[in-house]
């Protein structure tokens, strides 16, 4: 499966999980919901920094993977590819998710291992900044490239984000989705008819 696949494959079943089991988020209006994912982001924000403080990898990976999947959500609500918002033309030539990986933690973060993450996560904060900062100017109807700038922070909280995960993991993003996703699909009552993440919906 190419990258293009597998990045159009994760998005379309974040769609649909979100259809079916986010009800309360999928029937808000544009700018209610990408505000609430705005909100998710700058939550993980902050464990990310309490993480990398705490030199905890595993409540850092955890995280990073709760990112991955509010961003696309996110980029689903703005009707976005995450591979076009995020991917420069030479980093849509590699062949899959983790080579990109690979090639983003070779030429993006080459400083020791001990600070990785506390760099990843200012970088996480930096663009969740600038996000808070659009869902508030969209609040005011400031004079803001509301879309233009949340979008471009997406695409560069994708990157943050899949560089971080595959300095700590070599797992497969749709397998990490499965655990994470299917424990909050199970809480519906109508779990065994509507579908899962894991097994299809």
């Amino acid at each position: 499966m190419s990258l293009f696949s597998q990045l159009e494959e994760l998005q379309w079943k974040q769609l649909q999980h979100d259809e079916k089991y986010h009800k309360d988020i999928w029937l808000l209006n544009v700018q209610q919901r990408i505000t609430h994912m705005t909100l998710h982001l700058a939550k993980y924000s902050a464990k990310l920094s309490v993480a990398a403080f705490e030199n905890d990898e595993t409540e850092f990976k955890r995280t990073i993977v709760d990112c991955l999947i509010i961003l696309f959500s996110s980029a689903n609500i703005f009707n976005s590819r995450i591979y076009d918002i995020s991917l420069s033309e030479q980093e849509k030539d590699f062949p899959d998710v983790k080579s990109l990986a690979d090639h983003l933690i070779r030429t993006e973060h080459s400083e020791s291992p001990n600070d990785r993450l506390g760099k990843f996560s200012k970088e996480f904060s930096v663009q969740t900044g600038i996000m808070c900062k659009a869902a508030e100017s969209l609040d005011h109807l400031e004079p803001f490239p509301f879309r233009q700038t949340l979008v471009e922070s997406l695409g560069r909280l994708f990157k943050i984000s899949l560089t971080a995960l595959y300095s700590l993991t070599n797992e497969e993003l749709e397998i990490l989705f499965a655990e994470r996703l299917v424990p909050v699909e199970k809480k519906n009552i109508f779990f065994n008819r509507l579908g899962n993440y894991k097994t299809g919906y």
